[in-house]
C-alpha cells in the first residue's frame, strides 16, 4: 500500500471564485480523459467560495426552484456536478482533492474499494493523530458507504469516476469554519426542495451535528492552506513540468471545451428552475 506514495506525483492548485466554480469539474473530467499522458499519479486541489454543490439526483426534488431560492437567501452559490450523488456545501473551510491514477501506471486496473482505500490512506498518513475510518453516516449529507468519519462524526466524502484510461478519487474534507451550519443549509435546502412531497426518492434526513470539522477534532486552529500541506507531504517526490506540458496539448484542450459544454448544459436545466 506504500509504494504508490513513493512514485512522483504532479499537483495541481486551484482557488476559485464564483465565475470559475465550474471548472473544478470540467478539469477533474478532462484530466480523467486525459490519464494516459500522465507519467504519474496527479493531485488536484480546488477551493470555492460559499456554494451548493449539487448531484444529478437533486434535479428530482419536486420543488427544486424553492429549494435554489433557499441558497440565494443564504447568499449561496451553486451548480449541479455531472456525477450521482446528493448536494454538499464548499466554502472557504472546505478542501477538495482529488487523487488521479492512470491505469497504464498500474500493474491492472483496481477495483472500486481498492481506489477508495488509496485515498483513505493519504488521509490517514496526513492526519495520524486521528483515528480516521469510513462507513456511512446515515443522517450526514451526501451519505454515502466511504464517508470519512472519527467516532461516528463524518469530516468528508469521497466519490470517484473512472474510464479505460485511468480514475480519479475524489473528496471533500471538512477543515475549519462552522459544519453545524453548513448542515442546516442543506437539512432546510432538502426541506424547502421537498415541501409536503413525500421522500419516495430517499433524499437524506440531515442531522447536522453529525458532521463535524478537523479543526475542531484537532481542538486547534487548522487552516486548509496547512491541510494541504499534510496532503501534499504524504507523497515524497513532486514534479509538475511534464503536467504543465499536457495542459497546453491540442487533444487536452479539446476535452476542456467538451466538458465544458456538458456541465454548461446542467446549469441551464438549473436556471431555468429559479
Amino acid at each position: 500500500m506504500n509504494n504508490f506514495r513513493q512514485q512522483t506525483v504532479a499537483e495541481f492548485n486551484q482557488p476559485l471564485r464564483p465565475a470559475n466554480n465550474l471548472t473544478s469539474f470540467i478539469y477533474t473530467n478532462a484530466l480523467l480523459r486525459s490519464s494516459d499522458a500522465l507519467t504519474g499519479p496527479l493531485l488536484h486541489f480546488w477551493t470555492l467560495d460559499k456554494t451548493v454543490i449539487l448531484g444529478l439526483k437533486d434535479q428530482r426534488l419536486p420543488h427544486l426552484a424553492d429549494a435554489l431560492k433557499l441558497c440565494r437567501q443564504h447568499d449561496y452559490h451553486y451548480f449541479m456536478r455531472n456525477s450521482g450523488g446528493l448536494a454538499v456545501v464548499s466554502d472557504a473551510g472546505i478542501l477538495n482533492f482529488s487523487l488521479f491514477f492512470p491505469w497504464h501506471l498500474e500493474k491492472r486496473q483496481l477495483t472500486i474499494d481498492e481506489a477508495y482505500q488509496r485515498m483513505i490512506t493519504v488521509i490517514q498518513a496526513a492526519f495520524p493523530e486521528l483515528t480516521i475510518t469510513t462507513g456511512e453516516v446515515t443522517h450526514s449529507y451526501c451519505p454515502g458507504t466511504f464517508d470519512v468519519q472519527v467516532n461516528g462524526q463524518k469530516i468528508g466524502g469521497i466519490s470517484q469516476r473512472r474510464n479505460q484510461v485511468g480514475v480519479v478519487v475524489m473528496l471533500y474534507l471538512s477543515i475549519n469554519g462552522h459544519q453545524t451550519q453548513r448542515g442546516e443549509l442543506i437539512r432546510d435546502f432538502y426541506d424547502a426542495g421537498l415541501g409536503d412531497a413525500t421522500n419516495k426518492w430517499h433524499f437524506p434526513d440531515v442531522w447536522p451535528t453529525t458532521m463535524t470539522t478537523i479543526a475542531d477534532l484537532l481542538h486547534q486552529p487548522l487552516t486548509v492552506a496547512e491541510a494541504q500541506y499534510r496532503l501534499e507531504h504524504v507523497f515524497s517526490h513532486r514534479n509538475n513540468e511534464d503536467f504543465h506540458q499536457l495542459t497546453w496539448q491540442p487533444q487536452f484542450i479539446k476535452y476542456l471545451n467538451d466538458e465544458r459544454l456538458t456541465i454548461s448544459k446542467l446549469q441551464d436545466r438549473l436556471t431555468k428552475e429559479e
